[in-house]
């Protein structure tokens, strides 16, 4: 039983790590498009505020999957 607790936790402490470059990558994109925005200043505005948004929506998805990995692993008791 021990077997298959450790294998399951080991798992879910990879999917955390990469659900964490996940968001790290979707923070940082819309960072980046939000100083062009800045730059830019109304041209082209409308495009970048799409792509913002989607990354906002990414970044919303990842916290919500590394919450739910959080919970698996303390039901897990690690």
């Amino acid at each position: 039983m021990n077997f298959l607790k450790e294998k399951i936790k080991k798992y879910q402490e990879k999917k955390l790590l990469e659900a964490k470059d996940k968001l790290k990558f979707y923070t940082q994109n819309k960072t980046k498009l939000e100083n062009q925005l800045k730059s830019l200043g109304q041209e082209d505005s409308s495009e970048i505020q799409k792509k913002i948004e989607t990354n906002q929506e990414f970044i919303v998805i990842w916290n919500k999957n590394i919450e739910s990995i959080n919970k698996q692993l303390e039901k897990l008791g690690a």
